[in-house]
C-alpha cells in the first residue's frame, strides 16, 4: 500500500500531471489525436474485420488487423486493451488499433477490445466484458489455428490485462489458458486502493475492500500459478508518476519471484501517454519487445 498522504493520492494518480513534455490538459489532447490519428493509419494500411461483437452493448466490440494478403492461420494474437481510467469516453477500441502497423507488418494479428466504461457499468461488470471477449477472441484463435494469445494494455488497460491472466477460462478446456502465451503490461495501476480517495472513484465508486478485490497485487500467486509457462513484460516511462513507477516495480518484482518469467523495461524519456502512443514506430524499443515475445 502507498505512503503518500491522502490530500496528495489525487496528484500522484493524475498521469499527466507528470509529463515532461506538455502541460496536463494538453498532454491528453495531444494523446487522444496521436491515437486516433496512429488508428486511422491502421485501418488505412491493413486488412481488418471490423466490429465484431462480444455483447449486447455498442462498446462490447473488437476488431482484428492483419497484414493485407497475410495468411490469418498460424500468427499470434496480440490483445489490446485500451486506458482511460476505466471511465475517459473519448478512449475507445476505434482509436487503440495504432500499435498495428508494426506488429501486423512483422506477422502478428492485433485485437483491439472495446468495453463499456463507468459509471455506466461497474469495474466488476468491465472485467466480466473482458473475460468474454478473451473466450470468443481463444475460440477464433482455435479454429484459425493461432499460434499463441498475448494480452497488452496501457493504464487502466494493463490493469484488466493482468487480471485476465488469472482468468480460468473454462472448465473443459485447459488449453484456453495454456494459449496465452504472456504478456506486455504497459504503465499500469495493479493496487487500486488508492484510487479510493481521488477523483477517479466518483465514477468508480469502489470501497476500499473492492478496490482491493480488484487489484493484480492481491492475486499475484493465483496470477503467477496460471503463467508459469507465460512471458510477462512490465513496463513504465520514465515520467510516469513514480506511483506507478513503483507499482509496476511490485507487480514484476512479486511475479518473478513467484517463478514467472518476466522482463521489467524502465523505458528512458517517455511519459505516460508516448510510452504507449510510440508503438505505432517500428524501431521503438516496446515494439521491438512486443515483436520478439511473440517470437517474431
Amino acid at each position: 500500500m502507498t505512503s503518500i498522504p491522502v490530500q496528495e493520492l489525487e496528484y500522484h494518480y493524475s498521469p499527466s500531471r507528470w509529463s515532461h513534455r506538455m502541460g496536463p490538459d494538453e498532454v491528453i489532447n495531444a494523446h487522444l489525436e496521436t491515437t486516433a490519428q496512429g488508428s486511422r493509419n491502421s485501418l488505412w494500411t491493413l486488412d481488418s474485420e471490423l466490429e465484431i461483437s462480444y455483447g449486447d452493448s455498442e462498446r462490447q466490440k473488437f476488431d482484428i488487423f492483419y497484414k493485407k494478403n497475410a495468411p490469418k492461420k498460424g500468427a499470434p494474437i496480440l490483445i489490446y486493451f485500451h486506458g482511460g481510467y476505466w471511465q475517459i469516453k473519448e478512449i475507445g477500441r476505434t482509436t487503440s488499433s495504432f500499435p498495428a502497423v508494426p506488429l501486423c507488418n512483422a506477422g502478428a494479428i492485433v485485437i483491439p477490445v472495446g468495453y463499456d466504461l463507468a459509471p455506466d457499468v461497474s469495474l466488476d461488470t468491465i472485467l466480466l466484458q473482458a473475460k468474454k471477449a478473451l473466450h470468443l477472441v481463444i475460440k477464433l484463435a482455435k479454429e484459425r489455428q493461432n499460434s499463441g494469445i498475448y494480452l497488452a494494455g496501457h493504464s487502466a488497460g494493463a490493469h484488466i490485462a493482468a487480471m485476465m491472466l488469472m482468468a480460468s477460462l473454462s472448465q473443459y478446456d485447459a488449453f484456453d489458458s495454456d494459449l496465452i502465451k504472456g504478456a506486455v503490461l504497459i504503465s499500469g495501476v495493479y493496487d487500486l486502493r488508492p484510487l479510493v480517495k481521488t477523483s477517479n472513484n466518483e465514477a468508480l465508486r469502489l470501497s476500499e475492500t473492492e478496490a482491493w478485490r480488484f487489484s493484480p497485487l492481491n492475486f499475484v500467486q493465483e496470477i503467477a500459478h496460471q503463467s508459469q509457462h507465460r512471458h510477462v513484460v512490465v513496463a513504465v516511462g520514465e515520467y510516469d508518476p513514480p506511483e506507478f513507477r513503483r507499482q509496476s516495480g511490485e507487480m514484476e518484482q512479486m511475479l518473478r519471484n513467484f517463478g514467472v518469467k518476466t522482463s521489467y523495461l524502465d523505458v528512458p524519456d517517455v511519459d505516460h501517454f508516448n510510452i504507449v502512443e510510440k508503438l505505432s514506430e517500428s524501431k521503438y524499443i516496446l515494439t521491438q519487445e512486443c515483436i520478439r515475445l511473440m517470437g517474431l
